[in-house]
């Protein structure tokens, strides 16, 4: 059985890296949206300006992308790739709560799905949260 301290601890880490992995996830369906909708990336610091969107042209034949500034750097991409280590450490906060309450694997999978569903790491947070909360009260009290 974990401290309570180290629960809370624990909880409060899960908490804090779902809501900041489900904003990039959110960020990343936005600009990703972009791409498909009017082609185009977020750019910063490119030949523009510090911050604009570079249009680009794709070959219909080969699928490449052509049209990007040489100089710069997507957010797009840098957006995805912040995103992927954020996920990481979503998922050891996931792992870290799932196992100091011992919950089943069920759980551990619906609670990571949240790094890669759109609005559910929200979702997640808030039921799995308060169920958390609830066996450390019943925990405190016993």
């Amino acid at each position: 059985m974990p401290a309570p301290s180290e629960l809370k601890n624990s909880l409060r880490f899960f908490k804090v890296t779902s809501y900041v992995t489900g904003v990039f996830l959110l960020l990343i369906s936005v600009l990703y949206a972009m791409r498909l909708t009017i082609s185009a990336d977020v750019w910063i610091a490119g030949p523009q300006g510090l911050v604009a969107l570079a249009q680009f042209y794709v070959d219909p034949s080969t699928g490449d992308r052509y049209g990007f500034p040489t100089e710069g750097f997507s957010f797009t991409v840098i957006s995805l790739i912040v995103h992927g280590w954020l996920y990481v450490v979503y998922l050891y906060a996931n792992f870290r709560l799932w196992v100091q309450l011992r919950w089943g694997i069920g759980k551990f999978l619906i609670i990571a799905m949240g790094g890669i569903v759109p609005f559910l790491s929200f979702f997640t947070e808030r039921y799995y949260s308060k169920v958390a909360e609830g066996w450390s009260d019943r925990k405190d009290a016993a």
